[in-house]
């Protein structure tokens, strides 16, 4: 896909992430990103031929693209690795093509720009992954997350079936950064990393005590059009940080097996 009418925003230089190549320490089966934002969405507005209007699509885009649905209820669409989904409340664009990365995120910031939302709420800008790992490796990173010590005396040989992980956000912004570890379903044996880098699209001070009341309460999210520019300024001043922090995490989870694998 070819994007159009973004010139403005940065360009980075990612590493080859394609399938089956080396990424960090680890060669993924599996790699997804995903920009997803809450708020208020026409799916029968955002369609191609609107893209096309606004030049966030070019020409060979608009000629070539596939069909899942076009409807008041949904949009989903295909810019060749890149998936657009449109549903009266959230606006999410794909790709599992390293190289289409940062095309997909200028087409989620470019609809923003075009007043493709006249509210919004909550930004995600999150990655999944699935690595194969062999068994002695599998079971370390397991051991390493999740200590088996607590459950060897009531269960038969216990195993890590799924880990979840907040961490507060420190850039000034409100949200958080939620990470998941899990056996993979694509590669066995093989795990599973999922990290949610979310966005209430608001600043606020940056937590220094576990024990604070402010990680106690829940946010409701509020549907705002001054959160429109947040939603944008953190797509492109903030891209580069949030990929780099995905890496650090995957290359994190699997060198836990890597350096406590091989000293087994």
């Amino acid at each position: 896909m070819a994007a159009a009418g973004l010139a403005s925003l940065p360009r980075f230089a990612w590493d080859s992430g394609e399938k089956g190549v080396f990424v960090g320490i680890q060669k993924l089966a599996s790699d997804h990103m995903a920009v997803v934002v809450l708020g208020e969405f026409d799916p029968l507005t955002i369609a191609p031929k609107w893209l096309r209007k606004m030049d966030l699509i070019g020409e060979e885009d608009y000629d070539s693209y596939s069909v899942e649905i076009i409807s008041a209820g949904a949009t989903i669409v295909s810019f060749g690795s890149i998936q657009l989904k449109v549903l009266p409340e959230t606006l999410q664009v794909t790709t599992d093509v390293a190289a289409d990365v940062e095309v997909a995120r200028d087409l989620a910031a470019g609809i923003l720009l075009s007043k493709g939302s006249p509210e919004v709420s909550m930004m995600g800008i999150n990655r999944t992954v699935h690595f194969e790992a062999a068994p002695d490796e599998y079971h370390a990173i397991g051991d390493a997350l999740a200590p088996k010590d607590a459950w060897s005396s009531m269960l038969h040989l216990p195993g890590m079936l799924n880990l979840g992980i907040k961490g507060v956000r420190d850039d000034g912004y409100g949200g958080s950064i939620n990470v998941q570890v899990q056996p993979s379903n694509v590669v066995l044996p093989g795990v599973f990393v999922s990290i949610n880098d979310h966005y209430d699209l608001t600043y606020a001070d940056t937590v220094t005590d576990r024990d604070s009341i402010e990680l106690l309460k829940e946010v409701v999210p509020q549907r705002s059009a001054d959160k429109l520019p947040f939603a944008v300024k953190i797509l492109t001043d903030g891209f580069r940080a949030s990929r780099g922090r995905a890496q650090m995490i995957v290359d994190r989870v699997a060198s836990l097996g890597m350096t406590t694998g091989k000293s087994r």
